[in-house]
């Protein structure tokens, strides 16, 4: 197997990845490599390295260990861009919170990806906080309150933290949610996860309105404190892979008139959802 380079970047997870190349996909011992390594990171970004789609697939399925998980996602797929350039695209434009994507499902993906195909400097970040190192890091204090707590994570519109006037809405005419823990145990690693985002968090179940927002204001402030953040900083031919459970994902405003940014998005499995409980985008246009 061909030498690795990984630099431990974020605060506790986080790796990015320099030498792997789409002919150590089918070598087993780089396989195990890197496997093992996003279940202990979160988050891999592979740097250097010219993919293609189907070759964005294979990754995202080595890493969770699901040969097929890209159901959905044919061959000829290769059209879902985030891109404040490329017509139809999701998020062309604004901040996006803290979130995972499709929390609001039963099952919701398992892995995120973006690969950067088009860029233009400056590039607005991506930011990235681990909720497992969220979780571990808590005082005991708050770990004791929120055992037993669920929460509901819902896709609607969910405003608070601040000053929203950046930030990209997503409208949903029936928007679907599920119930769970506070603290989530990860399905395939066992690690405990603070399960709660700023986006899609709608409340603590069986709490005053009020004292649900205390507690997950505080629980916030700590899971989204800046030493706890990694911010990446985008590179043409990037690829950046999350667990979706164990790592939130956020970025800054991105005009829509500003510098190209185009990422090319792989996440699997998708949820069984109708169209219209789906968020959907303004256009850039």
């Amino acid at each position: 197997m061909a030498a690795l380079t990984i630099d431990h970047a974020g605060p506790g997870f986080g790796s990015i990845v320099e030498g792997y190349t789409p002919d150590l996909l089918d070598d087993p011992e780089a396989t195990s490599t890197i496997q093992e390594l996003f279940d202990q990171r979160g988050a891999l970004v592979f740097r250097g390295e010219e993919l293609t789609y189907r070759e964005q697939v294979r990754i995202c399925e080595l890493l969770i260990r699901k040969p097929g998980a890209s159901t959905g996602h044919g061959p000829d797929d290769d059209n879902w861009y985030v891109s404040n350039k490329r017509p139809g695209s999701a998020a062309p434009f604004g901040r996006l919170q803290f979130h995972m994507d499709t929390a609001w499902a039963h099952e919701p993906n398992d892995i995120v990806s973006l690969y950067a195909t088009e860029l233009e400097p400056p590039v607005a970040p991506t930011s990235f906080v681990s909720t497992a190192v969220g979780y571990a890091t808590l005082p005991d204090e708050l770990k004791q309150r929120i055992q037993g707590l669920e929460i509901i994570n819902s896709a609607g519109q969910i405003r608070r933290r601040g000053d929203l006037s950046d930030v990209l809405l997503s409208p949903v005419e029936r928007p679907p949610w599920t119930r769970k823990p506070l603290a989530l145990t990860h399905p395939r690693t066992g690690a405990t996860l603070l399960y709660a985002c700023e986006q899609n968090t709608r409340e603590i179940v069986g709490m005053d309105p009020e004292a649900s927002e205390a507690l997950l204001d505080e629980l916030f402030d700590h899971l989204y404190d800046p030493s706890l953040v990694w911010n990446h900083e985008w590179q043409l031919h990037d690829l950046a892979c999350w667990d979706n459970l164990a790592v939130q994902h956020a970025r800054a405003n991105v005009p829509a008139d500003g510098p190209v940014r185009t990422l090319r998005k792989v996440a699997m499995p998708m949820p069984d959802l109708d169209q219209d409980q789906l968020p959907t985008y303004a256009s850039a246009e």
